[in-house]
């Protein structure tokens, strides 16, 4: 395990070291968890940046693929495929 120094406001240090006590823990598992959590947090928010990105593109794409071919009924034509393979007819 790496050894670090950081500078860190005296206030801070005292909220660090009373939460640490209080829950019974090192200042140095303290920061941590800390540290743990703030990553992931990091990860979480980019890999939701990402959904979001990708799904932009594809509302962008499927835009496109309406303005290319028009108007037409998706619903009516998943109901079709749908009968035709249980053989229901309407």
């Amino acid at each position: 395990m790496a050894r670090v120094n950081i500078m860190i406001p005296e206030t801070m240090l005292a909220e660090v070291d009373q939460a640490a006590e209080e829950d019974n823990l090192s200042r140095s598992a303290l920061i941590q968890e800390a540290a743990r959590r703030y990553l992931e947090t990091r990860r979480i928010e980019r890999e939701a940046a990402e959904r979001k990105q990708r799904m932009e593109k594809a509302a962008a794409n499927m835009d496109k693929l309406a303005d290319k071919f028009g108007k037409w009924d998706g619903v009516g034509t998943i109901r079709q495929f749908r009968d035709q393979r249980t053989g229901a007819k309407r």
